[in-house]
């Protein structure tokens, strides 16, 4: 039918001139118009059927029939339809070769490096690549994390890519076009994906490529002898005493070992050790449960030993950041007496969801009478020595509030408590008429923890007052109690005043007073705060903070102060991250051999708005010797506060990186870890269950790089080149008029004989 169009409509084309057809348009007529002209014809259409409903049903379809053949005829006319001869031409397909050249190829297998006998493989395959060259455009590729063209490989082949994702640059090849179908894919790599391609996502891909994916690759006994840790599977995050599960994954070839110890460390601290068995394919796991002890983020690495004939050492160690952060917080609260003061701190702690509160509260003095037994005397026994030796470093926070010691017999408790202090803890004392000098605490261990002076200062002071706010303390987060956008010193002048007092000394070294007495001699603190070694201590004389709660709410308002005053101080106590004026951050927290260690760091002033010009240092030092400083910058923030600072590369280890800004605005301390190994070297054996899963997802075929080339299928090419046309209307003939005239003249002949003229 095709070459009788073609003789017929070109006869004077020379023969072979023309070999195909198509039917166009030529109209120059718009799109919408002919949208309305067909509407119109098929109304015309629906209105003349309705009319003939009359007739009988033989003569009423012939009838509709001549007539729908007319309109027919009529559109055609408007689309000037024509034929198209044209001399076409099938487009080349493209073939793509790829070659993995990321540094994973240059390990060493039974016959010579990766690389080696890939190069040596495309040398025996020249002859089937030159044939293929033939039908088709073949295109080189290399690859690693990105893909890239090439005129020729290299020689010897290039392994310098840091990464490889294999998934990445399959979607690249196949993307890119150059006006020619892609026909097929020839891959040669080793399938160690750097990205966690696994084998379900293989067969998605090679399934998507639409082409066949034919792999060359390396079998699993082709790697050299080697011990390495695979995977180490965990949360980036934990909770504070809470246990945390470690899987860790290794894997071995060559070496018939069947089993090795396995030791997880903390900040080069041994954490524990277990035995890793093998089995017969030469994988092996462990699981690791431990409670983190120490809030913020912390170092951990997982070792095996080295073991004789290995091809690489680095792989023996993987190195991971662990941030721990606090499932509640747990607060310990001993209370002298009850007393509304109590009360009201007690509930606010209660109706926090994130702390986990443990209460005593002293219910009669040593001086009551008493007619019982002693351990009939109280709810539950006291635990001092429990308390206050063995479980003192489970509490985030522990409170005196207005508590004496003396009665009790707790004099040997007060180190312990002043080293959980010192050790990283918090403490909070609260006055009262049993409590700071009253309490008996000058010249006691407690008493050089404490941000106030001790040690003869005068009794409880009566009396009403309104605290003022000092320079810091309107700055300060703990103080800063109003209303957003609010001065911090209008909160407290429509809050009622306080009663009672604890007069001090003064301040303790390195302490801040963030309010003060305003008539009492020489202004004693009434809020005061403190670092001490590595925890803090608040002191608050006096036990009438309550009124900012319960007066305050009849007098109208609704106590939020109380509240936020409160929800402020325990953060401080916390060290919640979001109240450090002093703020590091990292690029990332492991970073690979070779990787540059960059990131920044921001100093917020008093009043916690981004500091500019503040002088700021860096330093890089090993976890386990920081007093050597490895490397350090000096910096100055910018208009918004922060410092961006570059260290480059440095060797393999683990480090901190600690951030110090001058004016006392405090410190920031990130873990850093830089592997021994690339993320190439980590897993260096093969993988040839990801190849086989994209050759047979995609219809292609895997070949082991010790077996010859197979046939490569390539897929046919659907896009054509025109080199020339010739347009012959139809539409402008006599058979096109006499169609139109036979459905009109036979349709009034029939409409006549029907009586309908």
């Amino acid at each position: 039918m095709g070459r009788w169009i073609l003789e017929h409509l070109a006869p004077d084309a020379a023969a072979g001139a023309f070999n195909d057809w198509q039917l166009v348009s030529t109209t120059t007529i718009s799109a919408p118009w002919l949208v309305v002209c067909a509407v119109l014809v098929a109304l015309a259409l629906i209105a003349s059927a309705l009319g003939l409903r009359r007739l009988g049903p033989t003569r009423r379809h012939i009838l509709l029939a001549l007539r729908t053949i007319a309109a027919l005829s009529v559109m055609a006319l408007l689309l000037m339809p024509a034929i198209e001869l044209r001399a076409v031409s099938k487009v080349r397909a493209r073939v793509a070769l790829m070659i993995d050249s990321s540094r994973s190829m240059g390990l060493a297998t039974d016959e010579g490096a990766r690389n080696e006998r890939v190069a040596k493989h495309l040398a025996d395959a020249a002859p089937i690549l030159d044939g293929l060259s033939r039908d088709a455009v073949l295109e080189r590729y290399v690859f690693g994390e990105r893909l890239r063209g090439v005129e020729s490989f290299a020689s010897p082949l290039a392994i310098d890519e840091p990464k490889t994702d294999l998934a990445r640059a399959l979607g690249d090849v196949a993307f890119q076009s150059s006006g020619r179908d892609l026909g097929a894919i020839i891959l040669y790599s080793d399938g160690a994906d750097t990205q966690g391609l696994t084998v379900e996502r293989a067969k998605e891909i090679g399934g998507s490529v639409g082409v066949p994916i034919h792999v060359v690759g390396f079998g699993a006994s082709s790697a050299a002898p080697d011990l390495a840790i695979r995977r180490v599977i965990g949360d980036d995050f934990a909770f504070l005493h809470n246990d945390v599960t470690l899987d860790v994954e290794l894997e071995q070839r060559g070496l018939a070992l069947a089993s090795v110890p396995v030791t997880l460390e903390r900040d080069d601290t041994v954490v524990a050790t277990k035995e890793a068995t093998f089995d017969a394919r030469g994988r092996a796991s462990v699981v690791f449960d431990f409670k983190p002890s120490k809030i913020g983020r912390s170092g951990y690495q997982v070792s095996v030993p080295l073991v004789p004939g290995e091809a690489i050492a680095a792989n023996n160690r993987r190195a991971f950041v662990l941030k721990v952060i606090r499932d509640r917080i747990r607060v310990l609260q001993v209370a002298g007496r009850p007393s509304w003061d109590e009360r009201f701190l007690r509930e606010l702690l209660k109706r926090n969801p994130n702390v986990d509160l443990i209460s005593f509260f002293i219910l009669r003095s040593t001086t009551d009478q008493q007619k019982a037994a002693q351990e009939e005397l109280a709810l539950i026994p006291f635990p001092v020595g429990d308390l206050f030796t063995k479980e003192i470093h489970s509490f985030d926070v522990v409170i005196y509030q207005n508590f004496t010691y003396r009665p009790y017999r707790m004099e040997g408790y007060l180190p312990s408590i002043a080293e959980y202090i010192e050790k990283g803890g918090s403490f909070l004392m609260v006055g009262g008429t049993e409590s700071f000098e009253d309490g008996w605490y000058a010249n006691t261990p407690l008493a050089e923890m404490l941000p106030v002076r001790l040690g003869g200062a005068a009794p409880w002071e009566m009396g009403e007052f309104r605290p003022r706010l000092t320079a810091e303390g309107r700055r300060h987060p703990i103080t800063l109690i109003g209303e957003p956008g609010e001065p911090p010193e209008a909160a407290y002048q429509r809050l009622p005043p306080l009663s009672g007092v604890n007069s001090t000394l003064g301040l303790m070294p390195g302490a801040q007073s963030l309010m003060v007495h305003p008539s009492l001699p020489g202004n004693p603190p009434i809020v005061a705060i403190r670092e001490v070694g590595e925890g803090r201590s608040m002191a608050v004389t006096t036990d009438s903070m309550w009124f900012w709660r319960f007066l305050a709410v009849g007098d109208g308002g609704a106590g939020r102060e109380f509240d936020r005053f409160w929800n402020n101080a325990l953060r401080w106590l916390i060290r919640d991250p979001e109240l450090a004026r002093v703020r590091l951050s990292v690029n990332r927290a492991v970073h690979a051999l070779g990787d540059t260690i960059t990131g920044d760091v921001k100093v917020l002033g008093p009043d916690y708005r981004g500091l500019a010009g503040a002088a700021v240092s860096v330093e890089l030092v090993p976890a386990d010797r920081r007093s050597a400083v490895v490397q350090a910058k000096k910096l100055e923030t910018g208009p918004e506060g922060a410092a961006l600072f570059d260290f480059g590369t440095v060797e393999p280890g683990t480090y901190v990186l600690r951030a110090s800004a001058a004016g006392g605005a405090g410190t920031a301390e990130e873990p850093v870890i830089v592997e021994a190994a690339d993320v190439e070297t980590q897993d260096p054996f093969p993988h040839p269950e990801i190849l086989e899963a994209l050759a047979e997802a995609s219809g292609g075929t895997f070949t082991e790089i010790s077996q010859p080339l197979k046939d490569v299928e390539i897929k046919e090419s659907r896009r054509v080149e025109v080199d020339r046309s010739r347009v012959i209307p139809v539409w402008d003939g006599f058979p096109a008029l006499a169609v139109l005239l036979g459905a009109l003249g036979a349709e009034w002949w029939l409409r006549r004989r029907s009586g309908l003229l």
